[in-house]
């Protein structure tokens, strides 16, 4: 038997193979139910009735469901709630809907049940939802589990495909964290959906090596085969393939399992994938003018204009404000070059009530560097309204709210006071604003002194990019190659005259996999671009991702996104 292999997982497949056994687990459940009722055990007149419960529950196990349901209706008279859900359960099975709301709303309707016999309870309304798609439901599942600390395994293990069903998959994975027995398959599934394929597929090979079920192996197999695609792990995939393979006689994950998966030549050929990470996509872009943008610490036009327009250095404020910014730079030069991390922490001491604008726009653009976007954003916005007519303050907050998606309402005006020929950063604030926000603007700003510095050579490369003219000769990767982002980019450009396999075993060869701190710290753009490379090459698997003795929270932080 030959199977088909495709790239493609349903979004169906998924779902019903994170909650689709729930049905199982809570009929496997009614032995807990049934010996949590100790009065049946001390009552010799109802041993009869212990028995009938424990015949209808193998009933049920079974799929005798009428023979399950009269056996239950004996059973109500001294077990109620859990006869009742049993009796729910089995017309459901049978198709008979109506029957089965009229159990589970006896259960449901009593609200008391849902402290007297909350996994019943809790069941019952799972069952409602099933008949009814009405999140209430879910919703009521959700507020009895918050009020009770001591949850069963079995409630947890509901209370988890509730939260899945719900698509709060963060959730689901807390629930699943705190149960006493690996769900490692299922949390890969939700790691899945979350699009983590890292911590999927380690978990998937966890599941693997402790399972020994061989039905769900194949399951675990398959599932594998996907996650190794979409890390572009060949390698692995081919172990996985060559597996299956193996099984190929008694293997039927493929059929059982709503999956329907098919090569994506556009998305999945090396060059394609690798040609995805070198042109930048408008968030990588973005990313990149946060790294290469200047801070401001030593801009006396910066005082000339906190003094209202008017710098005389006999002023006793305008003294004081140069005073400041000295003391301020002394104190930022020694914290500009710690970790990233590190970095935010010292520079958010600093802040004050009287805080000036510069000190707002070096806290935010170190944010946006470590890619928390939204402190970026807040303090962007304090820099700009602070000094409007630093156009810098005001160009990085319009870019940052286009990284989060956020409307501002006074956009307009501050397009406008852009656009303006008055200001500081007038150059740059231009360029930037043409690239990222309106591509029709003209401008006859000259850079004049700035084309030496390096924020102009960024800005240049990206309208390089724009146009397909980039080359490993471009100014930026030239004349600052040392920088582990420029090395990076330069060395991905494809040289003149190039085949496609000189190309990529060239990069293969040259990428360095080793001795790579210095693409494992700092600013998130250059480990993320640094990943890429490797996935897009195929080599992600071979790189050394270990620094004895390093504990800066830049390299810690790349550890719990990329391993468990």
């Amino acid at each position: 038997m030959k199977l088909l292999y495709k790239i493609l997982l349903s979004s169906l497949a998924i779902n019903s193979i994170l909650y689709a056994n729930i049905d199982k687990d809570i009929i496997e459940s009614q032995p807990e139910i049934i010996f949590q009722f100790e009065k049946l055990k001390k009552s010799q007149e109802n041993l009869a009735l212990q028995v009938d419960f424990n015949k209808a529950v193998l009933h049920l196990s079974k799929n005798e469901f009428n023979e399950s349901i009269e056996l239950f209706k004996k059973t109500s008279t001294i077990l109620e709630i859990p006869s009742f859900l049993n009796i729910g359960i089995a017309y459901y099975k049978l198709n008979s809907v109506d029957n089965a709301i009229v159990y589970l709303n006896k259960i449901y309707e009593k609200t008391e049940n849902s402290k007297t016999n909350t996994f019943s309870y809790m069941s019952a309304c799972y069952y409602l939802y099933q008949i009814s798609k009405d999140n209430k439901y879910l919703d009521t599942i959700v507020s009895v589990s918050k009020k009770y600390k001591d949850l069963s395994e079995h409630t947890k293990r509901m209370l988890a495909d509730t939260y899945i069903i719900l698509k709060e998959y963060e959730n689901a994975l807390n629930i699943l964290n705190t149960m006493d027995y690996a769900m490692d398959l299922k949390k890969a599934l939700i790691y899945i959906k979350l699009k983590d394929y890292e911590k999927a597929n380690l978990l998937l090979k966890k599941a693997k090596n402790e399972n020994v079920n061989p039905s769900t192996i194949d399951k675990i197999l398959w599932f594998k085969s996907y996650t190794e695609l979409k890390l572009n792990n060949i390698e692995q995939l081919k172990e996985t393939l060559d597996i299956i393979n193996s099984r190929r006689n008694t293997f039927k994950a493929n059929t059982e399992l709503p999956l329907e998966i098919y090569f994506n030549q556009n998305k999945f050929t090396s060059n394609q994938y690798l040609n995805s990470v070198i042109n930048f996509d408008d968030n990588r872009k973005i990313d990149f003018i946060f790294y290469f943008a200047p801070f401001i610490f030593s801009d006396s036009q910066e005082i000339i204009y906190d003094s209202l327009k008017g710098f005389i250095y006999n002023q006793k404020e305008s003294i004081l404000n140069l005073e400041e910014m000295v003391e301020y730079n002394a104190k930022f030069l020694k914290i500009v070059k710690e970790d990233p991390i590190i970095r935010v922490v010292e520079l958010e001491k600093m802040l004050a009530k009287d805080t000036k604008s510069y000190i707002f726009y070096n806290l935010a653009l170190s944010c946006a560097q470590i890619n928390d976007f939204n402190n970026a954003f807040k303090y962007f916005e304090r820099a700009y309204k602070l000094n409007p007519g630093n156009k810098l303050y005001s160009i990085m907050y319009l870019i940052t709210a286009n990284r989060l998606n956020i409307k501002i309402k006074d956009k307009e005006y501050i397009e406008g006071n852009i656009k303006s020929n008055n200001g500081l950063y007038n150059y740059f604030s231009k360029e930037i604003y043409k690239l990222f926000i309106n591509p029709q603007f003209t401008s006859a700003d000259k850079a004049f002194e700035y084309e030496s510095t390096i924020f102009y050579k960024a800005l240049d490369f990206l309208k390089a990019m724009k146009t397909g003219k980039v080359s490993e000769n471009h100014a930026l990767l030239d004349e600052h190659f040392k920088d582990p982002l420029t090395f990076l980019i330069k060395m991905v450009q494809r040289r003149k005259g190039e085949s496609d396999y000189t190309y990529y075993s060239r990069l293969q060869d040259s990428i360095p996999l080793s001795l790579n701190n210095q693409f494992l710290e700092g600013p998130l753009i250059i480990t993320r671009f640094y990943v890429d490379i490797l996935k897009g090459l195929g080599i992600f698997s071979k790189a050394d991702m270990n620094i004895s003795g390093k504990k800066t929270p830049s390299y810690l932080r790349l550890l719990k996104v990329y391993t468990l």
